[in-house]
């Protein structure tokens, strides 16, 4: 086979149409690369989008507070005697016969001087369940005791019988049968507390028996508060107010009806003196 001569003008217009052919190849590569990244960058957006729609359609989540350990709840403390009116009966009766027995007179005279006598009786209502005897002494104790209304030295008290001439009388009645009696005077109790009518001390069962939720005192103080503060109104004491909070309470303040700020009192003469508070109209 004859071979050809190539002369220098050829060989430079191959090397022209070779480095032509190597710009066109580049030339398609970069267009291929561009078109891929246009497309790839519209199909993120385009993603993106399709997402963001799906998320707004999605109920909103409410992220969870973070647990903290529950506080430890303290143990309560016992509740020591001063905390709540103890020794009262699960059971009692809240109405009895209507009819009542009577405790004999006594020769002791409670208080010391020369102070007025004041005669009382002591009543119990029957089928009321309690011993007409035992609520006699209770009497005879707080009437008689040194922080009592003989502390003043102007009154002193003496039990008698029903036919001994008493000044007054100290009834315990059930709380039905209190309210009935209470009401003769135009005192109406709710069946909830105790009473004095002219010459009538009458003292309601439950309440001596339990004396008020949160009284924050043993019973026996309540039962004090409630026997003095009923004396104290047949010996012309007016009612009164709590002096200032935390300080205790006057006999004379109506505690059946809450403390008011104060602390439980039983007792006109708590430290010798007569304990007062403001009077009320």
């Amino acid at each position: 086979m004859a071979s050809r001569t190539r002369y220098p003008g050829d060989l430079e217009a191959a090397r022209i149409r070779a480095r032509a052919a190597r710009r066109r190849r580049s030339r398609s590569r970069f267009l291929v690369s561009v078109v891929v990244l246009v497309v790839g960058a519209a199909l993120v957006a385009t993603a993106n989008l399709v997402f963001l729609h799906w998320r707004a359609q999605q109920p909103t989540a409410v992220a969870a507070a973070p647990s903290t350990p529950a506080a430890p709840v303290p143990t309560p403390a016992a509740p020591s005697s001063a905390a709540a009116p103890s020794s009262a009966p699960v059971n009692f009766p809240t109405k009895g016969k209507d009819t009542f027995g009577y405790a004999p007179g006594a020769d002791q005279i409670l208080g010391s001087g020369s102070g007025a006598v004041k005669k009382y009786l002591v009543a119990v209502e029957d089928g009321s369940a309690q011993d007409v005897g035992g609520f006699a002494e209770a009497v005879r104790r707080i009437l008689g005791d040194p922080r009592g209304w003989t502390a003043g030295g102007d009154v002193r008290f003496q039990q008698v019988a029903k036919n001994g001439g008493p000044n007054f009388s100290v009834t315990l009645a059930t709380q039905v049968t209190a309210e009935r009696i209470c009401a003769l005077g135009g005192i109406h109790t709710d069946q909830l507390t105790s009473c004095r009518l002219p010459g009538q001390v009458v003292i309601n069962l439950t309440r001596w028996l339990t004396a008020i939720p949160d009284y924050g005192a043993p019973l026996a103080e309540y039962q004090a508060f409630e026997l003095n503060h009923e004396v104290g109104k047949e010996l012309g004491y007016p009612n009164e107010a709590c002096p200032y909070p935390g300080q205790p309470a006057p006999v004379m303040q109506k505690q059946a009806l809450g403390l008011k700020g104060c602390t439980p009192n039983g007792w006109p003469y708590p430290h010798g003196t007569l304990y007062h508070g403001p009077v009320l109209p």
